[in-house]
Formats: structure tokens, sequence, C-alpha cells
């Protein structure tokens, strides 16, 4: 070694005058206490950003699984291939973003056999003022649903849809004035602007106001993957209705009695159907009707979020008047109704979680497929549970009974798992959820009545098919409220006037319904 040059070799280092040093080994990882508990910085648009990260992708890999599948269909290996090569970056990006996050907790306590100094596994040391123990924990990250408040977010949306109003005003008025010329390039200006916040935030506004209104504690990664598995629902969707139902349906495809079969018999019953799919891979998780309820929900505003992509996407090319026009519909009657027509299947299936049994049967069956997966990629070499030996799983293997007799002795609710706390520590308190019961006095005696709602089905099968019905009339009605007076020769101010007016109607009764299921949900144990 030359003079002056230090050597660092294993932990020991040796300086420039030749004296050697051992560093000392970071404290090994060890398990969390129960009780631990990990701050969190409100961070409330960083889920609106993951949103759009992830719908986006998922949108043109929408179009590139359809590809895919014609591709496969008529035999194309260019397509094939062209297809699943672009369609690899796209759910790498996804899986990404939605990667499971460790939280690395370094503890340090008080304690006179400790040390001030304690070595860090990335390098480096901490030193402490007074003599210290460290503890180190690998953590998931378990951080509370955080959205922007409600009210801000209907108030952006809001002015979203009167700057397109007032765009069209300026549009309509003389060219001699330049204020036309004027509306039109403000128009193309604020065009992509409009379209992401158009089709994003009512989502995000609907999710704030329905986690607010059920008030069960939700983790972020929970409430994602619901609506990550709505956006999935779409792909099956999607080629059901551009693929299978065309081909089912005995119209030509220029007779009207086509588009109203495709629209009011095809879209829902396939969309319902697999949105409710979707909600029954979360059986396993979901604790009762009123959680189900809070997944189906979110699960239809997955759906109907990346339908709005498209939806609103297309309106802009007809000017402020239809983006400002679909905007508005969409943001309040389509994406409710598509989260209100999921949430009443989402009851159902809730309301068949709390068979102990089956859920227990369940969990068993997809962790013992899980454990025959990492048995398998062991078998041929791949570390899949990261334990340095290839000899398969190595956790435990319950018996079904014995996961059925242990799902029998744990509680059906779990606690709240997050406190809320102030800028004084003294102030944490466990967070108080609305609850939308009432008191009354009967003679000495106090009762306490939970409020009354509306009440869904308790079966799948029915609820399910009061789902299609509901998104059938909507859809259905809708077709004929601009085809009929068109038909019969009203005019076209009839035509509009007609059209507005059923359409606040569907809105309407689509506000009302939410409003009712969400009171009658939050009156069930």
């Amino acid at each position: 070694m030359a003079p002056g040059e230090a050597m660092q070799e294993g932990r020991t280092f040796v300086d420039q005058m030749g004296r050697m040093y051992r560093l000392k080994e970071p404290e090994p990882l060890s398990e969390p206490p129960s009780n631990l508990m990990v701050a969190r910085n409100s961070r409330p648009w960083r889920a609106y950003l993951r949103m759009l990260g992830t719908v986006i992708p998922a949108f043109f890999l929408m179009y590139v699984l359809l590809f895919l599948v014609i591709g496969i269909v008529y035999l194309e290996p260019i397509a094939v291939f062209l297809s699943g090569l672009c369609s690899a970056p796209l759910i790498a990006l996804i899986f990404r973003l939605h990667r499971p996050r460790l939280v690395h907790v370094r503890l340090l306590t008080p304690d006179e056999g400790g040390s001030q100094a304690h070595a860090l596994p990335e390098g480096g040391s901490l030193r402490t003022p007074m003599r210290t123990r460290m503890s180190r924990y690998l953590v998931r990250d378990d951080s509370v649903l955080d959205l922007p408040p409600t009210r801000q977010l209907w108030l952006i949306f809001g002015l979203v849809v009167s700057v397109l109003v007032g765009l069209l005003l300026l549009i309509l008025q003389d060219f001699q004035a330049g204020l036309a010329e004027l509306g039109i390039v403000l128009f193309l200006l604020l065009a992509i602007p409009t379209w992401i916040v158009g089709f994003s935030l009512p989502v995000l506004a609907w999710w704030g106001t329905s986690d607010r209104l059920l008030g069960i504690p939700t983790r972020r990664r929970d409430a994602e993957a619901w609506l990550m598995a709505g956006m999935a629902s779409a792909f099956p969707a999607f080629l059901f209705n551009s693929l299978l139902a065309p081909e089912l349906i005995p119209f030509e495809p220029d007779h009207w009695a086509f588009e109203f079969s495709l629209l009011a018999v095809g879209a829902p019953l396939c969309e319902e159907i697999f949105k409710a799919m979707a909600v029954a891979l979360f059986l396993p998780y979901i604790k009762g009707p009123k959680h189900g309820f809070q997944v189906g929900f979110t699960v239809g505003l997955g759906f109907a979020l990346i339908e709005n992509f498209q939806y609103i996407g297309v309106s802009l090319l007809g000017g402020p008047f239809a983006a400002s026009f679909t905007i508005l519909v969409r943001g309040i009657g389509s994406i409710p109704g598509h989260a209100v027509w999921t949430a009443v299947a989402g009851t159902a299936i809730g309301w068949m979680a709390t068979d102990r049994e089956l859920k227990a049967r369940l969990s068993w069956k997809a962790k013992s497929v899980a454990i025959s997966a990492i048995d398998i990629a062991e078998g041929v070499g791949i570390d899949t549970d990261g334990d340095g030996d290839l000899s398969g799983f190595d956790g435990s293997r319950p018996t079904l009974e014995e996961a059925i007799s242990q799902a029998s002795q744990e509680d059906e609710e779990d606690p709240h798992p997050w406190v809320i706390v102030g800028k004084d520590p003294a102030s944490a308190r466990e967070p108080e959820f609305g609850s939308q019961e009432f008191h009354f006095t009967y003679g000495d005696n106090q009762v306490m009545r939970a409020s009354t709602g509306i009440k869904t089905p308790k079966s799948v099968s029915a609820a399910v098919t009061l789902s299609i019905a509901g998104h059938a009339f909507w859809n259905g009605s809708s077709f004929l409220s601009y085809y009929l007076p068109d038909a019969y020769g009203m005019g076209g101010s009839a035509t509009v006037v007609i059209q507005f007016t059923w359409t606040a109607f569907l809105v309407s009764s689509v506000l009302l319904i939410a409003r009712g299921l969400i009171k009658g949900v939050n009156s069930l144990e």
C-alpha cells in the first residue's frame, strides 16, 4: 500500500498513519413490537398523482391487450409479438408504482449499558449525546388513506366546468370582435389540463366523500388495490363489448336497436359481472356488508376512472359545450352510478364474508396455491422466499381444519390501527368515526336506534341482477331520450330540452340512491 493511502477491508479501516480501526457491526433486524406506531406527514395529493400514474398506462394497456387478443384469435404472430412487447413496459410501470413498500425503523432508547455511536447498515454511524440502545425493524407501510379535502376537490371541479362554460360564451360571440378567436385559442391551450382534471378529479372527490361518510379506517395500499381491481375489470369488459357483444346482437349495425341492445343489455351485463368478480377477489379480507360496500364502491370508481379517460378525451373534440356537458354528467352522475351499482354487489359479498368458515376455506386455498408456487419455483433453482436456500416454503403449513379453527377464535373487527396526533403529543387519540345513530328516550329507558336507509339484497345473484338493472336503465333510457324525439321529428330544440331534462332526472336519482345506500349501510352492525 502506498504511503498516505487509506485501506478499508472487511470491517477494519487503516488510516494514513497506519492506525487500524475495527468498525462496529450494525444491530441486526428484529421483530417490531406490537405497539409500534410510525408517524407520517400528510401528503394528500400524492394519492392523486399515484392514481394518474396508474390509469394512464392502464388505459393504453387495455388497447394493447385488445390487439393481443385479436392477434391470437386470427393467428397473427407479428401482432402478438408487438402487443407483448408494448405491454411489458406498461405493466412494469404499474407494478413499480405499486410495489410493496417497507419502512426501515430505527428506535433508540436510553440505556446505561448502550453506546453513543451506532453503526448504520448503509455506511457511516449515528451518534447520540447519551448512551442508547438501537433496535432496527422492517415494517410494512400501512399508512392510512390520505386524500385532499372533498370541498377543495369539488371546488376545483366546479371551477373547471365554469371555465369551459365561459369559453363557450366567448366562442359564441361575434368573430369580428375577436372574442371568438380568443375563446378557441384558450380552449386549445387548456384542452389537456381540462381533460386530466375532468376525468380524474371527480373520482378522487367521490373517493374522499365515500371514505368520510362511511367512516371506516382504510389503509392506503388496500384502497389502491381496490381501485386497481376496478381498472383491471374494465379490460375483460372492454374485450366483451368490442369483440363478443356485437356478434351476439341479432340486429344490423346500422339499425337503432343494435346500439340500444349494446348499451342497455351488453354493456351492463358484462360490466357489472366483471366488477362484481373484482370485488369477490377480496372476499377473504372483507369483514362484513359495510366493508363490502366500501370495497365495491371503490372498485366501481376504478372502473369509472378508466372509462372516463376515453369519454372525456373524445368529448373535447366537440368543443367546450360537449366537454363541459360530458364532464358534468359523468362527474356527478356516471361516476357515482358505477360506484353505487358495484357497491350493491359488494354489500352482498360482504354478507357472504360473515361466514367465517367460508372465508377460512378461501384463505387456506389461496395460501396453499402460493405455497405450492414457492415450492415449484425453488425446485427449479429460484430462491423465491429469500431465505438463502432452495428447500421450498419454510413457514407453517396449516391444515384446513386448523385454519377454520383459528378463524373461529379471531375477533371479527380489528381495532383502529391509527392514532390522530396534533401539535401537542399529549393530544394523541383514536380517531372518532362518524355514526348515523341517534338516541331518543322512551319512559325511563334510553333506546338507541340506527338510521334508516335503502337496504339491498343479501343474495349475491340478486344484488348483481339489481346492479345490472340499474345500469341498463341508465344506459337504455339515456339512448332513448335523444333517439325518440329525433325519430318523431320533434326538432333540435325539443330534443335538447328532453335530453337535458332526462339527464338531470337520472343524475338526481343516482345521487339520492347513493345517499340512501350509504345511510342504510351505515346502520348495519
